[in-house]
């Protein structure tokens, strides 16, 4: 399949590539999503593929593999990628130029509110630790560059916590926890892969958070602590209901794709959203309601004018303002 290499401004001329038939017809665009290791790929796998089978003449989508959703945000502002997911609160952070972002990312755009996912906080049952405060002075396989990284190492900053960080990638944390070389890692997704396949090795600990850490870390990194209620029996590890560190996952895009190109991608997702229910990581998402989940979880990065157009249009609602982009102002 022919590749177009994109660079400058992002312009249909320039997505539409050249040379006849049908195929030059597509507009081409890459949906980064995160590393093939990971449950959440599953996802923007199956929406992708929701999107080109409903428009087989007009929109041609690849997946992309890449380091997660923190470097999504780059790679969408150097338009090495056209949209792919990330936490939503990273996303505002981007969007701002705030916290551990050094400069705005004016380009960002939402499409929607997304799903709320878990991150889990494992340590191997042989460590005997069942508390955050346990993880002090600790080998910790730490991903950098990734969201669930990227919020962990705030998480526990907020509460004073100061493991002796491991830099790793996922498989290898995998490999890590396995062979006993750190005592603890984290990995988010509802039911996911990583977190079954380390059960299928060994024994090891989920470890609960309380409501008084998820404020501590709100009031350090304001908009970035979340609960969400995990349910027994989701893993060997969590026999009982309990509460879990969870974010909001979105996706998002550059603001120079078309609008009605994203019009098309917003109203499949819509279209086929109960499809999505039958994917593991967003089984308890509600990303049925992604329009509802945006306002919900005050998503803050606005949305783009393709997608606004849409929810207004189908769902007869009025984007808030802070949700409109500039382009529609």
């Amino acid at each position: 399949m022919r590749r177009i290499v994109i660079c400058g401004l992002l312009t249909a001329a320039l997505l539409l590539g050249t040379g006849g038939g049908a195929d030059a017809a597509k507009l081409k665009l890459k949906w980064g999503s995160t590393s093939v290791g990971s449950g959440l790929y599953a996802n923007t796998v199956t929406m992708a593929g929701i999107v080109n089978r409903a428009n087989p003449n007009d929109i041609d989508l690849t997946v992309v593999e890449t380091g997660g959703f923190i470097e999504n945000l780059s790679r969408i502002e150097r338009k090495f990628i056209h949209l792919g997911p990330a936490s939503a609160a990273a996303a505002f952070a981007s969007y701002q130029g705030i916290i551990d972002f050094k400069k705005p990312n004016p380009v960002l755009r939402s499409l929607w509110g997304g799903y709320v996912t878990p991150i889990h906080i494992i340590t191997s049952k042989k460590s005997g630790i069942t508390t955050l405060e346990g993880l002090n002075g600790v080998s910790y396989a730490m991903n950098p560059g990734t969201t669930s990284g990227r919020i962990i190492e705030l998480f526990f900053d907020a509460l004073g916590i100061k493991p002796n960080y491991k830099l790793m990638g996922i498989s290898a944390s995998v490999d890590a926890m396995k062979s006993g070389s750190v005592q603890g890692w984290f990995k988010a997704g509802f039911k996911d892969a990583a977190v079954l396949d380390l059960e299928s090795a060994m024994e090891v600990n989920i470890i609960p958070v309380t409501k008084s850490q998820i404020d501590k870390m709100n009031a350090k990194y304001p908009g970035h602590g979340l609960l969400m209620t995990i349910p027994a029996g989701l893993f060997k590890a969590t026999p009982k209901e309990q509460i879990s560190y969870a974010y909001v996952v979105s996706d998002f895009v550059h603001k120079d794709i078309p609008a009605d190109v994203v019009h098309k991608i917003v109203k499949s997702v819509y279209d086929h959203r109960k499809d999505l229910n039958s994917l593991a990581t967003l089984k308890e998402g509600r990303f049925e309601e992604m329009y509802k989940m945006a306002i919900d979880f005050e998503l803050l990065v606005p949305f783009h004018a393709g997608a606004a157009k849409f929810y207004e249009e189908t769902l007869g609602v009025k984007v808030p303002a802070k949700l409109r982009p500039p382009e529609m102002k």
